[in-house]
């Protein structure tokens, strides 16, 4: 057997540009897929049509809500030159398309002398970190993915007080599944919303994404990645929601801005450290 995350993202070639598959109801939060996983079987298939081999760039319109069950992945190449490749993609079910995406593609180079990045997030490894645990009706998305908090303060349902809107911490595979840039879109998409750390309650809606986009900066640790997550502004019923995604080594390797619909209300699960 395969690790569950590349089996519910395998795609099969029917013809130039089209790929089958499935969304599976193994990664579904909220009522359904997560975001980060569709993007994931989209940019599987985009993967498969490029010839360059890194994902540099992705943003993601969900236009409705896929459906468990086939779907057909549809790539067109709009232009292929020899440092980069850009791609339109889309996710189809029922003649429906239900994401729209376009990413571009390259070659990522190893570290050059006039490097920089932002200092990393000051936090223990996940080693010493709280193993988070959930009590109460469990999201199918969570029971794959292993979830480590530096304090309880960064969960809302761990923490005490309304704080500052900012969540994560270290996130691996639950089977063992080495990370990769593949891996990417879910580990940016897959900690709870982090407008809940201020309002203090998980909306039983979730906070369904309407555009996602992920800027990979470099390779990824196969092992452990920490995700860092803040919303600054919720207004109109939409928030915003900036992610970051370090190794532990402390490079940044992806970054992430969504926009996001807020419904308000409780109704979420429960849980305990």
């Amino acid at each position: 057997m395969g690790f569950e995350f590349d089996d519910d993202t395998g795609l099969a070639r029917v013809g130039p540009g089209r790929y089958v598959g499935a969304v599976t109801d193994r990664w579904t939060v909220g009522g359904g897929p997560n975001g980060g996983y569709l993007a994931a079987v989209v940019l599987r298939g985009v993967l498969e049509e490029s010839p360059l081999p890194d994902p540099l760039a992705m943003t993601v319109h969900y236009l409705a809500r896929p459906e468990i069950g086939q779907a057909e992945v549809v790539v067109e190449a709009l232009r292929v030159g020899r440092g980069h490749a850009f791609f339109r993609a889309e996710l189809v079910q029922a003649g429906e398309t239900r994401c729209t995406a376009l990413v571009t593609t390259g070659r990522m180079r190893g570290p050059g002398p006039d490097d920089f990045e932002p200092l990393p997030p000051d936090v223990p490894p996940p080693e010493s970190c709280l193993a988070v645990r959930r009590v109460g009706e469990e999201p199918a998305l969570w029971e794959r993915l292993e979830t480590r908090a530096a304090s309880a303060e960064d969960l809302f349902f761990l923490k005490e007080q309304a704080g500052e809107a900012t969540t994560g911490g270290w996130t691996r595979f639950v089977d063992g599944r080495p990370i990769d840039a593949l891996a990417v879109p879910l580990l940016l998409d897959c900690w709870p919303p982090a407008v809940f750390s201020r309002t203090m309650q998980a909306d039983r809606l979730g906070a369904p994404t309407i555009e996602l986009t992920v800027h990979w900066r470099q390779a990824v640790d196969p092992t452990w990645c920490y995700g860092r997550f803040e919303t600054r502004k919720l207004s109109g019923g939409y928030i915003d929601e900036e992610g970051e995604l370090w190794d532990r080594s402390g490079a940044l390797v992806a970054e992430s801005r969504q926009l996001a619909r807020y419904f308000g209300g409780g109704g979420g699960p429960s849980a305990a450290p």
